[in-house]
C-alpha cells in the first residue's frame, strides 16, 4: 500500500471508529484497529491507536463532564497501571490467540444475557471489580490497543444513564490512556511515522465523534443499554474470530 492510500485508510478507519465512540462511549479502537492494520504492522498501528483514543476521550470526558459521578471510579485507577505494565509483557511474550478467544466468548454470553434484560441497571459494586476491570482495560488496551471491553461490563453492571456511563469511561480512558501512551513510550514503540499517522487521524476521529454524539443525544437510557450490549457482543464475536486458525 503507497503512502497515500495508508493516510487515507487510516483517516476513513478512525472517522468510523470516532462516530461509533460518539454513540456508545467507546469502541473506537474495535472499529477503527481492522481497517488501519491492513496496511501497517501492529506495533505502529496499536501505538499510534494509543494517542488517537486518548486525545478521544478527552473530547468525550469534556462533553459530558456535568455527569460524573466519582462513586466505583477511583478502583478503577488502582487496577490501571498494573494493567499496563502487564499489558506491555504480554505484547512482547505471550500469543494473543487464546486470551482473545476466552475473553471473546465471555463477552458474547455477557452481552447475551444482557439483551434479555427489560430495564436499565443501577447497583452498587464492590471496589475489587473496578480495580479488576482497571487492570483488564489497561492490560487489553496496552497489549492489543482496545481497552474498551472489560470497563463497558463494569459500567453496564454498575448502571447509570447514558451520559454518566460515558462520564465514567472518559475518566477513566484519559488516565488508563496516559498509561498506555507511557507503557508504549517505555517500550519504544512510537517513532515520527507514528506521530504522523496520529496527526492525520485526529481531525478524522473528532468529527465522528461530534456526530456521534448527536446521534446518541436521540436514544432513551434503555435504548443506550442495549446499543451498549450490542457493541460488547460485537466485541466478543470479533474477538473469538480472529483468535481461531482459520480466520
Amino acid at each position: 500500500m503507497d503512502i497515500a492510500a495508508l493516510y487515507l485508510v487510516t483517516i476513513f478507519g478512525w472517522l468510523l471508529g470516532g462516530f461509533v465512540n460518539g454513540i456508545v462511549g467507546f469502541g473506537a479502537a474495535l472499529v477503527a484497529m481492522p481497517i488501519v492494520a491492513t496496511g501497517l504492522d501492529m506495533p505502529l498501528a496499536v501505538s499510534t491507536c494509543g494517542l488517537v483514543v486518548l486525545s478521544l476521550n478527552f473530547q468525550m470526558a469534556w462533553n459530558y463532564r456535568k455527569h460524573l459521578d466519582s462513586c466505583g471510579i477511583k478502583a478503577l485507577f488502582l487496577g490501571g497501571l498494573p494493567g499496563a505494565i502487564c499489558g506491555v509483557l504480554v505484547l512482547k511474550n505471550v500469543p494473543e490467540a487464546g486470551l482473545k478467544f476466552g475473553l471473546g466468548a465471555l463477552l458474547i454470553a455477557y452481552s447475551i444475557w444482557g439483551l434479555s434484560g427489560t430495564q436499565v441497571n443501577k447497583r452498587k459494586l464492590a471496589a475489587p471489580w473496578g480495580m479488576l476491570a482497571g487492570f483488564l482495560s489497561t492490560g487489553l488496551g496496552t497489549a492489543f490497543g482496545f481497552n474498551g471491553p472489560p470497563l463497558a461490563v463494569y459500567l453496564s453492571l454498575r448502571g447509570g444513564t447514558q451520559q454518566q456511563i460515558k462520564a465514567a469511561l472518559g475518566a477513566f480512558f484519559i488516565v488508563s490512556g496516559l498509561f498506555i501512551v507511557a507503557a508504549h513510550a517505555l517500550a519504544g514503540l512510537y517513532s515520527v511515522h507514528a506521530l504522523w499517522l496520529y496527526i492525520a487521524a485526529l481531525p478524522s476521529v473528532s468529527l465522528g465523534a461530534w456526530a456521534g454524539m448527536r446521534v446518541s443525544g436521540r436514544l432513551q437510557d434503555l435504548s443506550f443499554q442495549r446499543v451498549l450490549f450490542l457493541m460488547i457482543l460485537i466485541m466478543g464475536l470479533s474477538m473469538a474470530w480472529k483468535a481461531l486458525p482459520s480466520a
